[in-house]
């Protein structure tokens, strides 16, 4: 038996009622910084190796957090990740971007809370 955290997976047919129910949730963007500015959700905070650690360390653990890539192989990636560092609830978008854009689903309107740090003083 293993004391490996875990994140969840979510589709895209899932996301709509998933955002509703967590009007306070972290969205991450883990694509490259042009596709985010192009195209990424409105809300959604780019995840890349340039502020990972900020991420990691200063957002609340039990703040819901979903992240998503182009095809949601990476955003596993990243999404271990979060769970290994403790944060308690972690989805990644089964399918990434390229699904959700498959689906025709409109943008994650619900995204109302932008990141924002804690005050670590």
């Amino acid at each position: 038996m293993s004391g490996q955290r875990t994140f969840r997976r979510l589709t895209a047919p899932e996301l709509g009622a998933w955002l509703q129910a967590r009007p306070g949730a972290l969205v991450l963007d883990a694509r490259d910084a042009a596709s985010h500015a192009r195209d990424g959700w409105p809300g959604a905070v780019l995840l890349a190796r340039h502020n990972q650690d900020a991420l990691l360390l200063q957002t609340e653990r039990r703040r819901p957090l979903l992240i998503y890539c182009y095809h949601g192989i990476a955003s596993q990636e990243w999404a271990q990740m979060f769970a290994d560092f403790g944060f308690t609830e972690v989805w990644d978008l089964i399918g990434g971007h390229a699904a959700w854009a498959a689906a025709r689903l409109e943008p994650a309107s619900p995204l109302r809370t932008p990141w924002i740090p804690t005050d670590p003083h």
